[in-house]
């Protein structure tokens, strides 16, 4: 009995089942993993507030050791960039044009602060020149002064002073300045000039700055004749038109924050690099608008318009035969060669304006009655007439 329980117990568990069969594997755990559907812990799909930096991604040239990163900036840097700014700011709001030109510039000048200026020129020029000066009736000087005045009248720019020429005289022939001379130039209402007629003949040089024109005797002999001088006082009084005094002034306040900034930064701008900023000559952007107004000015006051080329042309001959260095007023100015070139190529303006000048109609008259005159039409039979001595 036993071994037939056995025997069917061993065909039972020979025989095929149901049960028997292989359970599957469950899946792998990546799998089940890829079959979940992402999602965000965010409710809604907004805009969510990405970090960088030590937290995040860094663009290129940013991060801690970037010079342009501001926290890694010292005290210095910081106060420089912060003067940098306020000067960019304060340069790009005080940029205007010159009236005459168009050409823009950095002016922040006041006229109320020109007149201080013009006070504290005109005292140095007192203390300069004192003993130097030629008296208001000297010969010298009444030749300037005529030549001045038109220039300055037959343009609304105002008029010269009106000195005593009973005035007593000092030592050497030269005017003594008193308290009534002393007189700062007028900045409001009508515009009054003064001139200094220096006696100096090695000084061939003229300026005008601030109310105030120099003429240095030095430059009459180059000059020749008055609408030769009209070309050089033309030029100076364009520079005093176009305040370039004041132009230089405001720049030369930007060349010293220049230097602050980068001496802040440790940046070296030797005092020697500041020295020559200041004393470098006047801009040839200047100098050529200074003899662009000036040509006008001389046009409208009915002097030559060709005299100015030809005054540059002699200044340029001067300075071939004595060298620059010994010329005061090439130190200041561009070459000769090439601002007579330019200057020819202007006298059609030049000669237009002095044709739309009112004060030149006279002048224009007697030019074409002395050309009818003497040429008229040309007729031989007219021609034959004339007498050449």
């Amino acid at each position: 009995m036993f071994a037939s329980r056995l025997a069917r117990c061993s065909r039972f568990l020979s025989s095929p089942s149901s049960s028997s069969r292989a359970i599957p594997k469950p899946p792998h755990p990546v799998a089940r993993q890829a079959k979940v559907r992402k999602y965000s812990n965010t409710p809604f799909d907004r805009p969510r507030y990405v970090r960088f930096g030590a937290s995040g991604p860094e663009e290129p040239g940013q991060g801690k050791g970037s010079p342009w990163d501001v926290r890694n900036w010292d005290r210095n840097t910081k106060v420089a960039a912060g003067i940098g700014a306020f000067v960019v700011g304060y340069y790009v709001t005080h940029l205007e044009r010159v009236p005459e030109t168009g050409r823009w510039r950095f002016m922040d000048i006041s006229p109320k602060y020109e007149s201080r200026l013009a006070e504290a020129s005109h005292q140095e020029l007192l203390q300069e020149f004192k003993g130097k000066v030629l008296p208001p009736n000297h010969p010298i000087t009444r030749h300037v002064r005529r030549v001045t005045q038109r220039i300055l009248e037959a343009n609304d720019l105002g008029t010269l002073d009106a000195p005593d020429v009973h005035r007593p005289k000092g030592a050497d022939d030269v005017w003594s300045f008193d308290q009534q001379d002393q007189l700062p130039p007028e900045i409001g209402g009508p515009k009054q000039w003064h001139l200094f007629v220096v006696a100096d003949d090695k000084v061939v040089n003229a300026m005008a700055a601030y109310g105030n024109i120099v003429v240095f005797t030095g430059i009459l002999p180059v000059a020749k004749d008055e609408d030769g001088l009209a070309a050089v006082l033309g030029h100076e009084i364009g520079h005093a038109v176009a305040r370039h005094a004041s132009e230089r002034y405001s720049s030369l306040k930007v060349f010293i924050l220049l230097a602050l900034i980068l001496d802040m930064v440790g940046i070296p701008f030797a005092s020697a690099t500041t020295r020559l900023l200041y004393d470098l000559p006047n801009s040839r952007t200047m100098e050529y608008e200074a003899d662009k107004i000036g040509i006008r000015l001389s046009s409208r006051a009915c002097f030559d318009p060709n005299a100015v080329p030809e005054m540059f042309s002699r200044l340029g001959k001067l300075e071939q035969a004595m060298g620059s260095r010994h010329i005061d007023f090439l130190t200041t100015h561009p070459a000769s060669e090439k601002r007579s070139a330019i200057l020819r190529e202007m006298l059609p303006e030049a000669y237009a304006v002095q044709a739309a000048s009112p004060t030149c109609g006279a002048t224009a008259d007697h030019m074409a009655a002395f050309r009818d005159s003497w040429l008229g039409d040309l007729n031989p039979d007219r021609m034959s007439e004339t007498r050449w001595s």
